[in-house]
């Protein structure tokens, strides 16, 4: 499947990307920024991967929330260095330690199976974490 974005600059720093079905996303100083848009898009790809796993196995769920805090190096080119990726579960049988041991190796495979999470263990160290709520 081939993906490809548009983006048109006018002004500095100020953008529009426009997709392949027209959605629009404002990239700027005080809109997204590049590295909110990385973490954006390996949240969104772990997610994917880690619903297809879960409905697999028939896992329920009330909400599951992502968050991402990352380190880059200070050498330029400042690739990423680090990132913490936290999967915060809310509504899985939190007391049930089958239930829970299904949804981390869920984590795992989705860690598995992820292409931009694969794409960026080449030139980071990646963690990933689970919670319950």
């Amino acid at each position: 499947m081939a993906n490809k974005i548009t983006i048109d600059f006018k002004n500095g720093f100020n953008g529009i990307s426009r997709n392949g079905t027209g959605n629009k996303l404002e990239v700027a100083e005080d809109k997204w920024l590049p590295y909110e848009l990385l973490f954006t898009a390996l949240a969104s790809c772990m997610y994917s991967t880690f619903l297809d796993v879960i409905e697999k196995k028939k896992l329920e769920y009330e909400e599951v929330s992502i968050t991402i805090d990352g380190e880059k190096r200070e050498e330029i080119p400042a690739f990423l260095k680090k990132a913490e990726i936290v999967f915060t579960v809310t509504g899985a049988a939190q007391n049930d330690e089958k239930i829970k041991a299904r949804f981390e190796k869920s984590l795992q495979l989705a860690e598995k199976y992820c292409s931009i999470y694969n794409t960026l263990t080449k030139v980071a160290q990646l963690q990933s974490v689970i919670l319950f709520k």
